[in-house]
């Protein structure tokens, strides 16, 4: 099931929404997180006028999103003159799997106008071969979905000693990209802290932060991304990781932070 089918399988009910996630969705026994936070997204969305951009989202994991049918609910917090906050749960098989708040704004005029720093020297995607997430050892279900293509780091369960990867990823959907297509995409590589260890273990993200920084979603479906990722920390069963995409024009587009629990 594309990804764009998944979001087209919303519908109302019961005063919020429903849709159907495929089981090629699948991360361990719970859904992709990113698919969770594109739904939660689509759900807000219905709520929040397009001309205000999404500026930034904080999930929640609560417990796992199963395949099958989920469910959303969805409410405006605050209207403000440039920026409408609004809050989304996530239902699975009865339970809370997911809370999301989303922060969407208009422009504003600023006198400040700063961007992180992009990595130079980095290897085109061009001159690097393919890596297919069908083809990974070990690679979640969802992976399928997602082509990559390594420019630093390690394989997963390789042991290297590298806290950091940058590498490129694109939607294997060939539907026009949108925003939500987009909030997937930053969480789609592997969590830059299993690079670091020899065997293969669970791990599961706990809570992610994302601030957007440029609203263009213009790129055909082809073109290739890049995420550059870090392991801030790690220890006593957590990592804290950050992140940083960067458009195919190379342009940063957008930061992430997130909180890995690691079973190993």
């Amino acid at each position: 099931m594309l990804f764009s089918q998944t979001l087209a399988s919303m519908q109302p009910r019961d005063g919020g929404w429903r849709a159907r996630i495929g089981e090629d969705w699948s991360q361990g026994r719970a859904t992709f997180g990113g698919m969770v936070a594109a739904l939660g997204n689509e759900a807000m969305r219905r709520l929040v006028p397009a001309d205000r951009a999404l500026r930034g989202m904080d999930i929640t994991f609560v417990g796992p999103a199963l395949a099958g049918e989920v469910g959303m609910d969805a409410e405006v917090l605050r209207v403000g003159k440039a920026v409408t906050i609004a809050r989304t749960r996530l239902w699975s098989d009865g339970k809370i799997a997911a809370t999301l708040t989303g922060v969407y704004g208009a422009a504003r005029a600023s006198a400040l106008s700063l961007a992180p720093t992009v990595a130079t020297g980095v290897r085109p995607a061009s001159d690097l071969p393919d890596w297919s997430g069908a083809d990974m050892p070990g690679a979640p279900s969802f992976a399928r979905h997602f082509d990559y293509r390594w420019a630093e780091g390690s394989r997963p369960y390789s042991g290297s000693s590298l806290r950091t990867t940058k590498i490129y990823v694109r939607h294997q959907d060939p539907a026009p990209l949108t925003e939500s297509h987009v909030v997937a995409m930053i969480d789609s590589i592997p969590s830059a802290i299993v690079q670091l260890m020899s065997t293969p273990a669970p791990s599961s993200s706990l809570t992610w932060t994302l601030q957007f920084l440029r609203h263009d979603y213009s790129f055909a479906p082809e073109a290739w991304w890049r995420i550059d990722a870090e392991v801030n920390s790690a220890g006593s069963g957590y990592s804290c990781e950050s992140c940083l995409l960067i458009d195919p024009n190379g342009a940063p587009a957008a930061v992430a932070r997130q909180m890995v629990a690691v079973f190993g």
